[in-house]
């Protein structure tokens, strides 16, 4: 059985990558967006268990992504959890209005492992 896989969207490379080793590490397989330009073309070819999405990106926010995310009949049931460096409570309340299977603040690799663990069983 192949691992989960994972695709990053967040327009920060060193996040980016810092997350994906991150994942990795974990036994995740995973694939990467610079950006949200694209984004819904690589979930389409991807085909990823789980999309970590961040929401403050230019041009295209991560809200504005994920509500196409959710009108394409090839994207629409596909988890997205709002990964961010906003505060926790307005993360939250996104997450909620948006749909996103759930939220984890940046930084916080424990409430990221629990919500992986609870979205993607193995």
């Amino acid at each position: 059985m192949s691992p989960p896989r994972i695709l990053i969207v967040d327009d920060d490379r060193t996040h980016l990558v810092t997350t994906q080793e991150l994942l990795e590490d974990e036994g995740y397989e995973v694939v990467v967006q610079a950006g949200a330009f694209g984004a819904t073309e690589r979930v389409m070819v991807t085909k990823p268990d789980l999309v970590l999405l961040d929401v403050n990106m230019p041009a295209l926010s991560g809200e504005v992504l994920l509500g196409l995310l959710k009108e394409r009949e090839q994207t629409r049931d596909t988890p997205v959890v709002l990964y961010s460096s906003n505060d926790e409570s307005a993360l939250r309340t996104a997450a909620r209005r948006l749909g996103a299977a759930g939220y984890v603040c940046k930084g916080d690799l424990p409430g990221l492992r629990r919500a992986l663990a609870r979205l993607l069983p193995r």
